[in-house]
């Protein structure tokens, strides 16, 4: 009975911990720290609540910032900070 218990609790602390970031991570495109930090934020901040809109909201942030460095390294501030790098 103890055997099955321990079997268990490794099971689930594997699935948990390893199997579902990566997996989800790979979906929504965020690495698995960044999900398991975005669930334990979510659930310290909000409950049980902030967990289920932890991902969803990380994903958004994640875009926003993605869109963010994308505007920024085509802007002028950036090339005008390589031009002076060059001189």
């Amino acid at each position: 009975m103890g055997l099955v218990v321990v079997v268990f609790m490794v099971g689930q602390a594997l699935e948990g911990w390893v199997l579902t970031p990566l997996l989800v991570g790979d979906k929504i495109g965020l690495h698995p720290v960044a999900v398991i930090f975005a669930l334990m934020a979510g659930g310290q901040l909000f409950g049980f609540v902030g967990m289920l809109i932890a991902l969803p909201m990380a994903a958004i942030i994640m875009v926003l910032l993605r869109h963010l460095h994308r505007n920024y390294k085509a802007s002028d501030l950036y090339h005008a900070g390589a031009a002076e790098e060059k001189d």
